[in-house]
This record gives structure tokens, C-alpha cells and sequence, in this order.
């Protein structure tokens, strides 16, 4: 898990490098237009891999009354769609590419042309798939455990509590994608039910809002309005496919045979599904924070 979280920050801080000036450039694009905001979230969130970076930058650019409000939720939805490809990256099988792609880019760390980015991202990716390969096998024998098992039967009769378990870890790794990949070799091993995965899936999203939550507490009211509303649609969105888990689960079985594919697949459909969905809704959802998150009076 180390190996994995440190290669999704160097690919991701590397991305980022690459891409920052644009990344700023394209959200700033999008006032006035809530198609053009939700296509700049899928955009940038792909680019970056980070729906977590796009969050905090928007929540900025509304704090700067650059952008609407009603535009950056429909951002926010957008980045959860874009960041769906950094989870169907992750489910290509690592072990074959890991050092291959981190031995690439190490020679253009050293480099102070932008092309160290560009070896960042590489070998961070390397990380990546050796982490994934390296959490495969380490998990083969522990799923026989007692604890472990235990834990993960807990987790496979009470849905509820399986959200609330990856609610609170993906809280604590501040990523997501690690932490869908966590799911993806559980499930790839035999330790979790597909049924599982899709509520540990469902609670991975709810917890990568946390860490704009904590960005957002020295904005403005308009800068935690947009990360509460990043936090309020992947609630609302979860709670909404509770009831659905085991048609989500027979729909994903159904995309692939591949166990990792499947929860990547379960992940992007989530996510689509949910954010297409309340598209339409930015603008009443927009008012509805501006009381829910009211502008602090001044102290007399």
C-alpha cells in the first residue's frame, strides 16, 4: 500500500506539473456555461488523475468568485467521471509493466526541463503496478487469516458498514483510486463477494471528498459550498445505489471477466450514472447550499 500511495503521488504530481497552467486556464474557461464546466471536470480530472486536485482548485477559483457556483458543482461532477481512468489504469495486471516504466523515467528525473515531469509521472506509474502486484500477492495468504476473514465477512453481511469502513480509509489515504485498488485485489484473490466490492466502491467515494473538506475550512463560504457539495452528491449518490448493489454487482460481472476490470468497470458506471444524473440539478442544488453554507456574518 506504501509502494502504491507514493507511485500515485509522483504520477499525479507529475501530471499535474505538466498540466497546471491548462488545468487553471480550462476551469477559468467555464463561467457561464454548465456543459463546458462538466466537460472541463472530465477533462482535467483525466489529465491529472486527481479528481481530488481538480476539487481544491475549484474550490479556489470559486473562492475568487471566478467561476460560478452552479459551474463548479457541475465540475465537481464532472472530475468524478474523469477520475474513473485513473481506477481502469490501475486495473491493467502491474506486474508486467512495473519496471519497465519506473527504470524509463528515472533518468529524466535528473533533468530540469519539463521532461522531469514527464519522468515523475513514469515512474510513478512504475510504483503503481509494482504496489498492485506487491498488494495481490501479499493478500493471498491473508484472506485465510481468522481476523482478517472475520473482518471481511462483517464487511460482506452489512453493506452499511462496509461503506462506512472505506468511507474511513480512503479518508486516511486521501485517495481513492488507492484505495479502489485495495477492493480490486481483494475481490481478485477470493477475499470479498462482488457484492463487497460495489459497497466498499460506493464508500471510497464518499471519502476522497474529505480531504477539499479540509482545504475548504480557511475559504470563503463560496469555496465550502463547492466542497460540500462535492461531499453532499457522492453521499446522496451512494445512498441512492445501496438499494441497487446487487444489480450494479450483476451488471459489472457482465462487462468482463477479468475480477479487477469488473470493480473498474462498477466504478466508472457508478460514477457516470450518478453524475449524469444530477447534471441537470446545478443550479436549484446551487441554492440550496447558499442556505445550507450561509456567508459569515462579521463580528461586531
Amino acid at each position: 500500500m506504501g509502494l502504491l500511495l507514493t507511485g500515485l503521488r509522483f504520477l499525479q504530481a507529475g501530471l499535474l506539473s505538466l498540466s497546471s497552467r491548462r488545468l487553471t486556464r480550462a476551469l477559468r474557461a467555464v463561467a457561464a456555461s454548465r456543459l463546458r464546466a462538466f466537460l472541463a471536470g472530465v477533462g482535467t480530472s483525466a489529465l491529472t488523475q486527481s479528481s481530488t486536485a481538480v476539487s481544491i482548485i475549484t474550490i479556489g477559483l470559486t473562492h475568487a468568485r471566478l467561476i460560478a457556483l452552479s459551474e463548479a458543482i457541475a465540475v465537481i461532477l464532472g472530475a468524478n467521471i474523469g477520475t474513473t481512468l485513473t481506477v481502469q489504469f490501475i486495473a491493467l495486471h502491474p506486474g508486467r509493466l512495473a519496471l519497465l516504466l519506473g527504470l524509463s523515467g528515472i533518468p529524466l528525473l535528473a533533468r530540469r526541463s519539463p521532461a522531469r515531469f514527464l519522468g515523475q509521472a513514469l515512474t510513478g506509474t512504475g510504483m503503481v503496478f509494482a504496489g498492485l502486484d506487491l498488494l495481490n500477492r501479499g493478500l493471498a495468504p491473508l484472506k485465510s487469516t481468522p481476523w482478517f476473514a472475520a473482518g471481511l465477512a462483517a464487511a460482506g453481511e452489512n453493506h452499511l458498514l462496509a461503506i462506512a469502513v472505506a468511507t474511513l480509509f480512503t479518508a486516511l489515504l486521501h485517495s481513492s483510486s488507492a484505495a479502489t485498488g485495495l477492493v480490486m485485489a481483494l475481490y481478485a484473490q477470493g477475499a470479498i463477494s462482488r457484492e463487497t466490492a460495489v459497497a466498499l466502491v460506493l464508500g471510497n467515494n464518499i471519502g476522497t471528498c474529505f480531504t477539499a473538506l479540509i482545504v475548504s475550512l480557511t475559504s470563503s463560504a463560496a469555496g465550502r459550498r463547492v466542497a460540500a457539495a462535492h461531499f453532499l452528491l457522492n453521499t446522496i449518490g451512494a445512498a441512492v445505489f445501496l438499494p441497487l448493489i446487487n444489480t450494479l454487482s450483476l451488471i459489472g460481472g457482465l462487462t468482463a471477466s477479468d475480477p479487477a476490470r469488473q470493480v473498474a468497470n462498477i466504478h466508472t458506471i457508478y460514477n457516470i450514472v450518478s453524475s449524469l444524473a444530477a447534471l441537470p440539478f446545478c443550479t436549484p442544488f446551487a441554492r440550496l447550499l447558499e442556505r445550507l453554507v450561509p456567508d459569515r456574518r462579521p463580528t461586531s
